[in-house]
């Protein structure tokens, strides 16, 4: 039988309605919610791991390259990043090519301090300052600036380590 809005009585519907849609939605919405907040974000220690890791690799690459080129190689550090650079004879270059033309950066949170040779140096950047002397240098026969690099974050121990570019051991430091 059809009536007279043109609807047919004998078939059922089909589909969900706009407001059984709104109610699965609204419930996926809170269970998200719930999951992000219960993920737990990078804790300071898990961070230190991997800047260390970002952070030694570069220098490591930089020591083989200066090493295999035969150049000498420097890295100027500034607040929280840095870049390598070249010796040349018109003095220092910025790597313009490469995998050590990439700029090294430390997260936000990460306090970094270098000892050169017994003494911290100031890495805040001056916008003075357009001669590019780099702190740390790998010279090409495998020799590296003595220096100690200490990175900390809030809430986790620190780490340490220097040109051999291993970890100084609380026992080594001692």
């Amino acid at each position: 039988m059809i009536l007279l809005t043109g609807r047919n009585n004998s078939r059922h519907q089909r589909g969900f309605s706009l407001l059984e849609l709104m109610v699965v939605v609204f419930i996926i919405g809170l269970l998200s919610t719930a999951v992000v907040l219960a993920i737990p974000s990078r804790s300071g220690e898990q961070l230190l791991v991997q800047e260390r890791y970002k952070l030694l690799g570069a220098l490591r690459t930089a020591r083989a390259e200066a090493v295999f080129s035969g150049h000498s190689l420097g890295l100027l550090w500034q607040s929280n990043q840095g870049r390598f650079l070249i010796l040349s004879r018109s003095g220092w270059a910025p790597i313009t090519a490469g995998v050590l033309a990439k700029t090294i950066e430390l997260d936000a949170s990460v306090n970094s301090e270098i000892t050169l040779s017994g003494q911290l140096i100031e890495t805040q950047s001056s916008g003075q300052n357009k001669i590019l002397t780099p702190q740390l240098v790998f010279l090409g026969d495998g020799q590296v600036s003595a220096f100690e690099w200490r990175l900390s974050t809030a809430g986790a121990n620190s780490v340490e380590f220097d040109q051999r570019l291993r970890l100084i051991d609380d026992e080594e430091a001692r």
